[in-house]
């Protein structure tokens, strides 16, 4: 597999292609590459999941089963409301 990112400064480009490809369906993509929003999204996701969880083991009487269940519970609600459309 040949990945590479590249910023061109034209129209064209020119690649080559590896020999063990030769003779053989390829595949070439060409999109737009955003690295800063791709981290953005993964950051934002472990944050709410951190702000969901947090300070949930102080608690007294802390069941954590029960608290894996309602937070899985949201995700049952939107399941259902999608199975409805």
């Amino acid at each position: 597999m040949l990945r590479k990112i590249i910023r061109p400064t034209s129209e064209f480009y020119n690649i080559q292609i590896p020999k063990e490809y030769i003779n053989q369906e390829v595949e070439i993509l060409v999109l737009p590459f955003d690295r800063e929003k791709k981290y953005q999204d993964i950051g934002d996701k472990k944050s709410e999941v951190i702000h969901k969880s947090a300070g949930a083991i102080k608690i007294k009487d802390f069941d954590p089963l029960e608290w894996q269940r309602e937070i899985r519970g949201e995700w049952d609600e939107r399941e259902e409301v999608l199975n409805r459309l």
